[in-house]
């Protein structure tokens, strides 16, 4: 989150800290009233944004080169398992299919690949499972697989969702910024006017409304 964000909001909440302490003075000024009230809820969901984007994790949980020695290691017991299998049945289609190499599981292939062969493996047997039964893939084999595809799925995947969801935070984040920003200077910047002459109300709302500004300004000049 950027720090001009944050002192932006912070800045906001100062305004409205400001308006609901001086309450009784414009209580008898129904749009000022309305007015306070659309900026403390815009306020408040900025609020539940940010805490939405602290509670977002910065790193995934586990360990992703130990979950995919894991799914290494049932890969290539169960391919080993179905090796021996289609070379008696000859059954060349799963032969060919079929990578029997740890140094290629281990090594050479990428994540993703790894995870599509895994996960193809786990399709391609399911359907002939039990004519396997005998050649020593058990259930649990097959439970393993699954289990560890699915694992591994996650630490991969998670990541992506992470940043995904963090990115789309903070921009609402922004966009609430602004609309508080919009109704400042749109409304209660001309409404404060009729309060000029309560000194002490309309220039500690100016005092908080000058934090606002600066960061404001800051923003433009970043978009530039």
């Amino acid at each position: 989150m950027k720090k001009t964000i944050e002192a932006r909001h912070n800045a906001n909440q100062q305004v409205l800290a400001t308006l609901k302490n001086n309450d009784g003075k414009y209580a008898e000024v129904p749009i000022m009233i309305s007015t306070v009230s659309e900026l403390e809820n815009l306020v408040n969901k900025t609020n539940s944004l940010f805490i939405r984007s602290e509670s977002i994790p910065s790193k995934t949980a586990g360990n992703k080169n130990v979950a995919r020695e894991d799914l290494v290691a049932i890969t290539l017991k169960v391919s080993n398992v179905v090796k021996v299998y289609a070379f008696i049945t000859r059954n060349e289609n799963l032969s060919n299919f079929l990578i029997c190499s740890e140094s290629e599981l281990s090594n050479r292939m990428r994540h993703q690949a790894l995870l599509d062969y895994a996960s193809h493996l786990s399709e391609y047997i399911k359907p002939i499972a039990t004519n396997m039964i005998d050649y020593g893939l058990t259930a649990t084999l097959i439970e393993e697989l699954d289990t560890e595809i699915t694992d591994f799925r996650t630490l991969i995947t998670e990541p992506r969702k992470l940043i995904n969801e963090r990115k789309t935070t903070n921009e609402l984040i922004e966009e609430q910024i602004d609309d508080i920003y919009t109704l400042l200077v749109n409304k209660l910047d001309p409404l404060m006017e009729l309060f000029v002459n309560d000194k002490e109300f309309y220039l500690a709302y100016k005092a908080a409304r000058m934090i606002v500004d600066p960061a404001t300004r800051s923003k433009k000049e970043e978009v530039k």
